[in-house]
């Protein structure tokens, strides 16, 4: 899609021309990013922080946002005698740099080396699980929770939205705009159930995890690999005529999509194959590997292998966003929940406290409650983590402001949202107001 990630993000309907090159001159009331130079630092504002390159130099006028620079002293936002806001960075460098996971150059967070992940995948299958569950566990204690992203959910895009609103607003010269809505009716957040199949004995217990949400009155994704011994058509067929979405997940169980660009290269046109066997228009890579500039490249409309945050995946790290956004022209749907095996299984809860709470979070800010969970055995088949699965579903049913759809549903809304400029049919208004500063903005939904 073509524009400026957060003009596609929020779509607003002020005028809101974000200007990301050396400012000319002008009539005023613009919102400049002047251009960084050098290697990207972080900078601070509260408890918010953003991974860009700084510009030279600033310009001059009335401060509406400080922000700290590593090493001491501090850059401001500023608002020009002649009526435009001035930045000292790019916001779409900020944005790029949450999304695609760039701030990991500037992070200390440990995570596995290539070489140690290839070791771990050629060993793995000879490794009891207990063995693998009791190294996991090992390693989470020897390594903690990083400070960025923040775990369990991270909203540092949130910030950012909110304050390119905040510029844009006082920019206009204006104490609030209306912008497209997130979701379809003015629902206050978005919820999708999706699950990866990870075995043979999954693909049988899938139809019992769909009776279990049926119940509960949801439908929800089940994503297919090529790996096992036989995939049943008749499993696929029923749960597509029973209102449930078929997905895809690769053609192996490890990181071989990802492990070289030739590699991935030749293993398009089979995954192509393999969607059309499947019906399946997404796709989520085994264990969340990913290079996430060729995720663009599948053969698919959307993606679902991002996390919002996550430490505890071989391949740690998050985009920090709650909503959908583009790589390339496929629409990525970020899981914004903690994983069954992570919260039930590695970190042992008993109850669904967390789940319930974190989605209650994400409707506040009106992003995508994304469950990521498995149907196998050691997952969701086993009956103490299907009754606290069980539970969270009670819990989500009793969310009427919470939109209920399919992964495609909500992608293909996201591609429509993007290219629409006006309201109409199921596309609302929602309200930013500016609050006493840039930083101090509410978004309201459709009253």
């Amino acid at each position: 899609m073509t524009g400026h990630a957060l003009e596609l993000l929020l779509r607003p309907l002020w005028p809101a021309v974000i200007e990301e090159s050396p400012p000319e001159a002008g009539a005023g009331s613009r919102l400049l990013c002047l251009p960084g130079l050098g290697e990207p630092q972080w900078l601070r504002a509260g408890g918010w922080r953003i991974f860009v390159s700084v510009a030279e130099s600033a310009a001059e006028g009335e401060p509406l946002a400080s922000f700290a620079v590593e090493g001491g002293g501090s850059l401001d936002a500023v608002a020009t005698p002649a009526g435009d806001v001035v930045l000292p960075f790019s916001l779409g460098e900020a944005y790029r740099a949450y999304v695609t996971e760039q701030w990991r150059a500037g992070s200390s967070g440990r995570h596995l080396s290539e070489r140690s992940l290839n070791a771990f995948y050629r060993v793995k299958a000879l490794i009891p699980r207990r063995l693998q569950l009791a190294a996991r566990r090992r390693l989470i204690r020897r390594q903690g929770i990083p400070d960025f992203p923040a775990w369990p959910l991270d909203t540092s895009v949130s910030h950012l939205l909110r304050f390119y609103a905040g510029c844009s607003l006082r920019a206009a010269q204006l104490d609030e705009g209306e912008f497209l809505w997130f979701w379809p009716d003015g629902f206050r957040a978005a919820l999708v159930l999706t699950h990866d199949v990870e075995s043979d004995d999954g693909i049988r217990l899938a139809l019992e995890l769909a009776d279990l949400e049926e119940e509960h009155g949801f439908r929800s994704s089940f994503n297919f690999g090529a790996w096992y011994r036989e995939l049943d058509p008749g499993v696929l067929r029923e749960l597509s005529s029973r209102g449930f979405e078929i997905g895809m997940h690769g053609l192996t169980h490890d990181r071989q999509l990802f492990s070289s660009r030739e590699t991935f290269e030749a293993r398009l046109q089979p995954l192509a194959d393999l969607a059309g066997r499947l019906g399946a228009v997404g796709f989520r890579s085994p264990s969340t590997h990913r290079v996430i500039d060729w995720l663009g490249e599948l053969p698919i409309e959307y993606d679902c292998t991002i996390p919002n945050s996550d430490p505890y995946e071989p391949q740690p790290g998050g985009c920090c966003s709650v909503w959908p956004f583009f790589v390339g022209d496929v629409v990525e749907l970020p899981w914004t929940l903690p994983q069954d095996h992570t919260l039930l299984t590695l970190l042992r809860h008993r109850t669904p406290d967390l789940w319930l709470a974190q989605a209650a979070a994400i409707e506040r800010e009106h992003g995508l409650v994304q469950c990521l969970s498995h149907p196998d055995r050691g997952y969701l088949a086993e009956a103490d983590k299907r009754a606290v699965y069980a539970e969270l579903l009670s819990g989500l049913a009793e969310r009427p402001g919470l939109w209920r759809a399919l992964p495609r549903d909500v992608a293909r809304w996201w591609r429509r949202r993007a290219g629409a400029t006006e309201p109409g049919d199921d596309i609302r208004c929602g309200t930013a107001r500016l609050g006493e500063t840039v930083l101090d903005v509410t978004v309201d939904p459709p009253s």
